[in-house]
């Protein structure tokens, strides 16, 4: 079974033999490919949509997975109960509304011994967000599929060090470990940013905004970080 890169990598970060819950399921690629690959114990896969459920009953069943497999309905962490999943997965969504599912069901996702995350867009934001919420980032992945650069992101619970907005933009387990695709994530960032900065440059109220002013420090932070990281 083929599953893309961006999906393997999350796999790769799910760990062995647990109870994983794939949060936002779509098909059930993820579960069903682990379970192929005999790396998890068993999986619940869960949507909020009827259709997504369906294409993973679908999947489930092709690949005789019946036993393995529990597909649900419901809304993020509510498909859960109380122990159940020892890791939790949410791919392929905005970074604000994986915090919306993890606050929503605090409890159920303090249980789980890991968080393999791959938010679409504000990854940023949902690093700072697992910090100040009792999670330690414990490692990141880079993932080029095509045209797109892809996050993912592993917490567990514990303290962490307090970082600068520029790490976080970045991810302070990428720049720790030299990652490859560093230069790229960089590059990305910092032109975002850039090109935010330059049309809200066309208005004089937008330039004396507080949020230009702190985006204009904050390329300057990445720009300094990345020079110190050898990614110029």
């Amino acid at each position: 079974m083929n599953i893309g890169d961006r999906l393997e990598a999350i796999g790769k970060l799910v760990p062995h033999g647990c109870v994983l819950a794939d949060i936002g399921t779509d098909h059930a690629y993820l579960p069903v490919w682990l379970l192929e690959q005999g790396k998890i114990a068993r999986a619940i896969a869960g949507d909020i949509a009827e259709g997504p459920c369906l294409a993973a009953k679908n999947t489930v069943s092709m690949h005789g997975m019946k036993g393995k497999v529990e597909v649900r309905l419901g809304s993020g962490l509510k498909v859960l109960q109380t122990g159940e999943a020892d890791c939790i997965a949410i791919a392929g969504m905005g970074a604000s509304t994986m915090i919306e599912i993890l606050e929503a069901d605090m409890p159920l996702a303090v249980e789980a011994k890991r968080l393999v995350l791959q938010p679409m867009a504000g990854a940023a934001s949902l690093r700072k967000w697992l910090i100040q919420n009792g999670w330690c980032i414990v490692t990141e992945d880079l993932v080029a599929d095509g045209r797109h650069l892809y996050e993912i992101m592993v917490a567990e619970r514990g303290e962490s060090e307090a970082f600068s907005d520029a790490v976080l933009e970045i991810g302070p387990s990428l720049i720790e470990a030299k990652h490859p695709l560093l230069a790229k994530q960089f590059a990305r960032q910092i032109n975002n940013y850039k090109k935010l900065l330059a049309n809200m440059g066309k208005s004089e109220q937008a330039k004396a905004s507080e949020k230009y002013i702190a985006w204009e420090k904050l390329v300057q932070e990445l720009e300094a970080l990345a020079d110190a990281c050898n990614c110029k």
